[in-house]
């Protein structure tokens, strides 16, 4: 079998359309770098080795090559599992891991937010998509798709589509209620099913980003996208103490490591601090002498 009948083979697989996308941006580079008509049995260790090299060589920032690196490995480890070749080609490369401690600095500040939402207030469906992503930390992708019948107003709740299939309920502040509700009634006719979209299909997760980061724009703070109110959230549950699996549910995360591990700081100044927080008080020794009894000799 050819390299490129292989790729269309792999990328077959995926009915969700993003994760299709995803596995598509990167399998193709390299079909083209090690030729799409060479025999999938052909190909040796080193070939895949010299092609992790070359995306190295792009000056492509750690997380791209580790993505492409482990998206590699999971279309040969497709061929090996369908017995189209004996060994995996790419078995030798490794995905460099990379810290997974996600800094403040890719969480929106609650003064850029308070910025943002001032400059939206003149736009009803993008202050109510903005308040929705604050308040729930949701993905931009849960958010595209969210319906109108998700929407449960009166209890200020919703349930949103993550991830393909994914569905998990989310909640928001009694702010974000009224700004769906001014939009709701605002929205144009032709407006469907979908809550943020103007049509009958839904709005696309990078639009719904490039939004956020159009506002950012205008009102002259850093560019960030919508993933930035994601962090932010993270970021609060994390500086309120809030217990970590609580807050991976909050989040959406399938296990609480990832939350620790995203948000909750295992520094050692951190844990200084807290030490010092539970340290015994300064009279925590009374200074009151208790009498000691002498032994008669």
């Amino acid at each position: 079998m050819k390299l490129k009948d292989a790729a269309n083979l792999f990328l077959g697989q995926y009915d969700n359309p993003g994760t299709r996308r995803a596995y598509r941006d990167i399998v193709r580079p390299l079909v083209a770098y090690l030729g799409p008509d060479r025999p999938i049995d052909r190909l040796q260790p080193v070939d895949v080795v010299e092609y992790q090299q070359s995306l190295k060589a792009k000056n492509y920032a750690d997380a791209t090559v580790r993505k492409h690196t482990k998206g590699v490995k999971t279309f040969f480890n497709f061929l090996v599992r369908h017995e189209l070749i004996d060994l995996s080609p790419a078995r030798t490369i490794q995905a460099r891991r990379l810290p997974t401690y996600i800094s403040r600095d890719k969480a929106m500040t609650d003064q850029e937010l308070e910025r943002v939402l001032n400059y939206a207030r003149y736009f009803p469906r993008n202050l109510a998509l903005i308040q929705f992503l604050a308040d729930t930390a949701c993905r931009a992708g849960g958010a595209s798709k969210l319906r109108v019948t998700d929407l449960d107003l009166p209890n200020y709740r919703a349930v949103v589509v993550e991830k393909g299939s994914k569905t998990r309920p989310v909640a928001f502040g009694e702010a974000c209620a009224q700004a769906l509700r001014i939009w709701l009634l605002q929205r144009p006719a032709t407006a469907g099913d979908y809550v943020f979209s103007s049509s009958d299909t839904p709005i696309k997760p990078d639009n719904i980003s490039q939004i956020v980061r159009r506002a950012c724009l205008k009102v002259g703070v850093r560019s960030l996208g919508s993933h930035s109110l994601r962090h932010r959230k993270g970021h609060q549950l994390a500086d309120a103490k809030v217990a970590p699996s609580i807050a991976a549910t909050a989040l959406g995360h399938s296990d609480p490591t990832i939350t620790l591990q995203h948000y909750y700081p295992a520094d050692w100044e951190s844990a200084e601090k807290e030490l010092r927080k539970l340290a015994l008080p300064d009279d925590a020794v009374t200074s009151k002498v208790i009498p000691i009894r002498r032994a008669r000799s």
